[in-house]
């Protein structure tokens, strides 16, 4: 049983706007979460195995879940609120989704690290929004003198 602050194979991390640090702890199955200084806030386990992390502009933690193939959607308190995905090596289904992200037109990105391919899902017109991966959070470029 590891505690809080220890890790085996961290995979992704993503930030909120409450500057919280989230961290995918792939093989312990679980999310850790962090304040901006490095202290340990919470824990949600059983995520079976958290590839990627993404924090969208709504507030939601998505993650891609490398045992189940599926997509999961999470509040900012761990509670789970959908998923979505198939395994397998056909055309559509997820086979080791390790990063994913969303461009400025919703459509959602996934790359499959056993697949050997990038897949491009676009939102179907009257798609309930609730069921979409949002906008990702992404910060501001930075500049150094």
């Amino acid at each position: 049983n590891p505690g809080p602050n220890e890790f085996n194979t961290v995979h992704s991390i993503a930030i909120g706007k409450d500057r919280r640090l989230y961290v995918s702890d792939r093989s312990h199955s679980r999310v850790q979460i962090f304040d901006e200084n490095g202290k340990f806030l919470d824990m949600w386990p059983n995520i079976r195995s958290p590839y990627s992390l993404l924090m969208t502009a709504d507030q939601h933690l998505w993650v891609s879940d490398g045992v189940t193939q599926k997509i999961l959607k999470y509040d900012l308190n761990g509670k789970f609120l959908y998923g979505w995905g198939t395994a397998g090596n056909r055309l559509g289904n997820l086979d080791g989704p390790h990063q994913m992200t969303v461009d400025q037109d919703g459509n959602f990105y996934a790359a499959d690290v056993f697949g050997g391919r990038v897949h491009r899902f676009r939102p179907r017109p009257g798609a309930d929004p609730a069921t979409l991966v949002g906008q990702e959070v992404r910060g501001a470029p930075t500049t150094t003198n």
